[in-house]
């Protein structure tokens, strides 16, 4: 039973061995996919605002008030 702990303990200090070493890999690689996610996110957005102002006029023709 004790041997069973020694085996826990060296498994718990690789882990945080492991944690200590890819996290400064992953957090900013996160970061910046999160970003990246956002940014196309936002210029998808962006595109179908435009095109549905574009194929949606405000001003008509058959309006007498219309300047166009």
């Amino acid at each position: 039973m004790l041997n069973h702990s020694k085996d826990m303990k060296k498994y718990n200090q690789f882990m945080i061995l492991q944690w200590l070493v890819f996290l400064p890999l992953i957090l900013p690689l996160s970061i910046i996919s999160g970003i990246l996610q956002g940014v196309k996110h936002a210029v998808q957005d962006l595109f179908e605002q435009i095109m549905n102002d574009v194929s949606h006029p405000l001003i008509h023709e058959d309006n007498p008030d219309s300047f166009a």
